[in-house]
């Protein structure tokens, strides 16, 4: 019974997943116009949170900002979901895209890497997720490493006018903001553009979160 619900979750997944590399590949006027008025919020600040609490809204957006996007892409890819996806061919693939599986072993020789392709050219570093990042390391003062790790590709990314922009999943706690789903982490402290991604149906939309955590914007993305 429970792996015959797995199965039907992962069905439903695809499927949903499917619908949206449709959209990516028919893109309507309203799509192109919701990208380029996220981008103007996506340029305000060096650093960007993508908050999510729905993977298919994630995979979607940053989908359609890849498919959208001039500037050479390094991305991260933690979760390996975004792998896949272009491997199995559900999400085109996109030759502006330097892709990265980053793993506990080969970590600080993939970052070395990165920052001297970020020093040598603009580009936009799309890290997913943070939830992922987080997962590669163990012991005590995680979240310091982490933090130390976004702080470094920052400052390298303003040297060459690039940007750096990590998805998290997410929810919200009272009193606390922000937290990373399951743990309960705290997201990265630090001046950044924040935006939510909310999905009701077929539709996603992006909300800006201003610096006293209320909605300034709202932008409908698909």
């Amino acid at each position: 019974m429970e792996n015959h619900l797995k199965c039907l979750l992962l069905n439903s997944f695809l499927y949903q997943l499917k619908a949206y590399s449709m959209l990516d590949k028919n893109p309507d006027q309203s799509s192109l116009i919701g990208i380029s008025e996220a981008r103007k919020y996506l340029n305000k600040n060096t650093l960007t949170a993508v908050l999510c609490s729905e993977p298919f809204a994630k995979a979607a957006f940053l989908s359609k900002l890849i498919d959208q996007t001039d500037t050479p892409i390094i991305y991260l890819d933690f979760d390996l979901l975004y792998s896949g996806y272009v491997n199995s061919e559900m999400l085109p693939k996109n030759t502006n895209v330097s892709l990265f599986a980053p793993s506990k072993d080969d970590w600080n020789a993939i970052l070395k890497k990165i920052l001297l392709m970020i020093l040598n050219q603009k580009s936009v570093v799309i890290i997913d997720s943070l939830n992922g990042l987080y997962n590669l390391f163990d012991g005590k003062n995680i979240g310091r490493l982490v933090n130390a790790y976004i702080m470094l590709l920052v400052f390298m990314a303003k040297e060459s006018g690039s940007s750096v922009l990590f998805s998290s999943m997410v929810r919200k706690k009272e009193k606390e903001g922000w937290v990373l789903s399951p743990t309960g982490r705290r997201i990265v402290d630090t001046k950044m553009t924040k935006i939510y991604l909310k999905k009701y149906n077929s539709e996603i939309t992006m909300e800006v979160i201003g610096d006293d955590e209320a909605v300034v914007d709202s932008i409908k993305i698909i």
